[in-house]
C-alpha cells in the first residue's frame, strides 16, 4: 500500500512516499534562510513560502519513489498542531488530492508522528505500551501511549519549549538562529559544571523560562564587569545545555519508573542534538529501551506524518473527514 503524506505545520513544506512502512522517498524544502534574519518563523512568509514549494516537493517526492499519483493508496497530511497559515496550504493540498483521486485521507497530529519516527522502515517493531517523548522547537511534551489511538498527555512544559528557550538563549549571546545547533557546536563537555543554573520541575510538567532569564541577566553582570570573553561563554552555554538536557532525561526517567514502562520512543528536531542522544542511550539498560530515530526523522518531515497516517488507517480503517479544519493548538 502506497501513503503519500504531506507536513506543513511549521517552516519545511514537506512530502513523502512510503510503502507500508518503508520510506521511498521523503522531499523537505525549509525556509529556514528566510527567516534567520528575523531570529525566528515569520507566519506569513512561512505560509507563502508554503504555496510556493507544496506542488514542487510532491512532484520530487513522487518521481523519486517511482510512484505514480494513480497509484497512491491514501493520503496523509498534518492537520495539528502548528502555524495556522501554514496548516491550511498542506491540509487543503491534501484534501484536494483526496478528492480528485478518489483517496481516502486522514489527518495527522504531527507531535504523535514524531515519537512514530523511530518506528519507520520497519526499524523497531511497534510494542505498547511506552513513554513517547518529543522535543521540539515548539514543544516538549512526554506521552503515555497505549495505542497511537490511545495517547495521554502527562508532562509538558509549563511556559517556552526546550528548542525555544535554545533560540532565545543563543540569540541573546548572538549565536544566531536557529540555537539548537549552534547550541551544541560551541558544547564542551570540560566545561558543563562551570555555572550552576536550574530548571523549574512540576511532577511531570517542566518550566525553561527561568533559566534563560537567568542567562540574559548572568551575560548582562559578565558584561558589565568586563569579563565575558569567549572561554566564559563557553562554559555559560555548556552549563545552560548540561542542566536543560539533564531535566528532561531525569523526568522521563522517572516517570518511566512511576508509570512501569520498559520503553521511551523519542522524536523532535532536539532529539537530534548530540549530546541528548548521548545521554538516552546511556541511561538504557536491560529494564528501560531509548528508541531514538535517524537524524533525517527528527525534524518536521512527510515520513512521519505518512507512517502515522498508515499506521491508523490499517488500524481500524480510520479516515478524516474532507472538512477536517486545520487546528492551531
Amino acid at each position: 500500500m502506497y501513503t503519500l503524506g504531506i507536513e506543513t505545520s511549521c517552516d519545511e513544506t514537506s512530502c513523502a512516499v512510503l510503502k507500508n512502512y518503508r520510506v521511498l522517498s521523503n522531499v523537505t524544502i525549509s525556509s529556514l534562510r528566510e527567516h534567520a534574519k528575523y531570529g525566528g518563523v515569520v507566519p506569513e512568509i512561512a505560509t507563502r513560502l508554503h504555496l510556493k514549494n507544496i506542488d514542487k516537493v510532491t512532484r520530487h517526492a513522487l518521481t523519486q519513489a517511482g510512484v505514480s499519483l494513480n497509484q497512491i493508496d491514501l493520503i496523509a497530511a498534518t492537520h495539528t498542531p502548528g502555524l495556522i497559515g501554514a496548516l491550511v496550504v498542506g491540509l487543503n493540498f491534501a484534501q484536494a488530492l483526496s478528492l480528485s483521486l478518489r483517496k481516502p485521507f486522514i489527518g495527522v497530529n504531527h507531535l504523535h508522528a514524531h515519537i512514530f519516527a523511530p518506528f519507520l522502515n520497519n526499524a523497531h517493531p511497534i510494542e505498547f505500551p511506552f513513554l513517547g517523548l518529543v522535543v521540539s522547537g515548539g514543544h516538549t511534551e512526554i506521552y503515555y501511549v497505549k495505542d497511537f489511538t490511545k495517547i495521554s498527555l502527562i508532562g509538558k512544559t509549563r511556559d517556552d519549549a526546550c528548542g525555544e528557550v535554545f533560540d532565545k538563549v543563543a540569540k541573546a549571546y548572538g549565536l544566531g538562529y536557529p540555537g539548537g545547533p549552534a547550541i551544541d557546536r560551541l558544547f564542551n563537555a570540560a566545561h558543563k559544571n562551570d555555572f550552576s543554573f536550574k530548571c523549574g520541575k512540576i511532577g511531570f510538567d517542566l518550566s525553561f523560562s527561568g533559566i534563560k532569564t537567568a542567562l540574559v541577566y548572568k551575560k548582562l553582570e559578565l558584561e558589565k564587569q568586563k569579563s565575558l570573553d569567549r572561554a566564559t561563554m563557553i562554559g555559560l552555554i555548556s552549563s545552560f545545555q548540561e542542566i536543560v538536557l539533564n531535566t528532561i532525561v531525569s523526568t522521563v526517567l522517572e516517570a518511566a519508573r512511576t508509570l512501569k514502562v520498559r520503553r521511551v520512543v523519542c522524536g523532535g528536531g532536539v532529539i537530534a542534538n548530540r549530546s541528548l542522544r548521548r545521554k538516552l542511550s546511556a541511561r538504557a539498560s536491560a529494564n528501560l529501551q531509548f528508541l531514538i530515530p535517524p537524524f533525517e526523522y527528527t525534524t518536521d518531515n512527510a515520513g512521519i506524518v505518512a507512517g502515522l497516517g498508515f499506521y491508523l488507517y490499517n488500524k481500524k480503517s480510520i479516515r478524516s473527514s474532507l472538512g477536517l479544519e486545520p487546528e492551531a493548538n
